[in-house]
């Protein structure tokens, strides 16, 4: 490990923030001075395995956030906790000066997020999303591939997953901020928003009909279970092209794929493979991913880590790029309520933000098409480009 390497903690080790620490665990750009969990024993434990794992001392745990913090001084903070704990985590390292990343969705509504973002914005600082399916090889090479399609009439996006009955949080509409569309639906969209740009208007369903099966307790209170477990949007394009994404919790097994069609060709991708042919179906291009899922969220965490060191003001998966997603998703429910297709890019409008400023952080190499909306819909109110966002 280099002595230049980049201090970092984890906040949330019990469940998928494992994954970031196994993955900073061997990385050469990141030290990992510490970790906490409200589950104290179970971050302990899991500290200990990975050190084990790489032969070298484990992390100190906290159960204290604030105490990690303090105490650690990391340059930069990996948060994988529930939606409704985020904002105030990002306001504590906003005033430590420490640089964020965070699992995805990274807040409960529209609102929120743009709160997030201007705070970091106005301490100089990077925020970054967890949407780790763009540094897969599969995801990554459709994006290149992406223009060989010629004008792409058709998208198709699903992710199926059968969560079980113990929801937690995410059955609590005021912690998680929505259900399957807010967390499993969050990440087909931002592929479909990250290869096609913004849609022009959504057309959207939520239900919340498809409880899983509780087991009977006699006397006991069943928890809170207001969020939606199944959504269907359909999305469509200022150029006439149209797009579905379709998301459940309550149906395995895992399944998860994206398809363009363009009148010179299709792109079918998943975590596995990607693969590029012709309108015969005549195969022209492939490549399949053989990193396990802990390399994958290596590359995603590393990447954050170098933009740190470098003091980048451009980086991949920004959260001002993630309004984006968040104005998507806030569209789809609002269709929902309003049975009445919606503009995601109204509701932008009303934080005067424009898609330009959403993706003023992107990397220069990924701003190529990206706004599909007539020059005059892609600006905010006003003229002028906000700082901040």
């Amino acid at each position: 490990m280099s002595d230049q390497s980049v201090p970092v903690a984890i906040i949330g080790v019990a469940g998928i923030g494992q994954m970031t620490l196994r993955g900073l665990a061997g990385s050469d750009c990141a030290r990992v001075v510490g970790v906490s969990d409200r589950v104290t024993g179970a971050a302990d434990r899991i500290a200990h395995q990975v050190a084990a794992e790489r032969g070298g001392p484990p992390a100190p745990v906290y159960s204290d956030n604030r105490s990690l913090l303090a105490e650690t001084r990391p340059r930069a903070v990996f948060l994988a906790v529930p939606p409704y704990l985020a904002p105030p985590l990002v306001a504590a390292c906003a005033e430590r000066g420490i640089h964020v990343w965070t699992e995805a969705p990274p807040a409960r509504n529209l609102a929120e997020g743009v709160a997030m973002v201007r705070r970091m914005d106005e301490a100089g600082l990077l925020l970054a999303v967890g949407t780790q399916r763009r540094f897969t090889m599969t995801y990554r090479r459709a994006f290149e591939l992406r223009h060989r399609l010629g004008r792409i009439f058709l998208g198709r996006a699903h992710y199926l997953f059968n969560w079980g009955p113990q929801l937690g949080w995410r059955g609590d509409a005021e912690a998680a901020g929505g259900g399957a569309l807010m967390e499993l639906g969050y990440h087909p969209i931002d592929l479909m928003l990250w290869l096609r740009g913004l849609p022009e208007q959504v057309y959207g369903l939520a239900a919340e009909g498809n409880r899983p099966d509780t087991p009977a307790t006699c006397g006991a209170t069943l928890p809170v279970y207001d969020t939606d477990d199944t959504a269907a949007a359909i999305l469509r394009y200022a150029d006439g092209g149209m797009a579905t994404v379709v998301t459940t919790r309550s149906s395995g097994p895992v399944s998860e794929e994206l398809c363009l069609h363009g009148r010179r060709g299709s792109l079918r991708t998943d975590d596995q493979q990607c693969l590029l042919r012709d309108p015969d179906g005549n195969l022209l291009d492939s490549v399949a991913e053989e990193a396990p899922p802990r390399d994958i969220f290596r590359r995603q965490a590393e990447a954050f880590v170098h933009a740190v060191a470098a003091g980048a003001n451009r980086y991949e998966a920004s959260a001002r790029e993630n309004l984006l997603n968040l104005a998507v998703v806030e569209a789809i429910y609002l269709s929902n309520r309003t049975h009445q297709p919606e503009t995601p890019l109204r509701l932008l409008n009303n934080h005067g933000l424009s898609v330009e400023d959403c993706l003023a952080a992107r990397c220069v190499e990924d701003v190529d098409e990206q706004v599909d909306l007539p020059p005059e819909q892609t600006s905010s109110r006003g003229s002028a480009r906000p700082e901040t966002a």
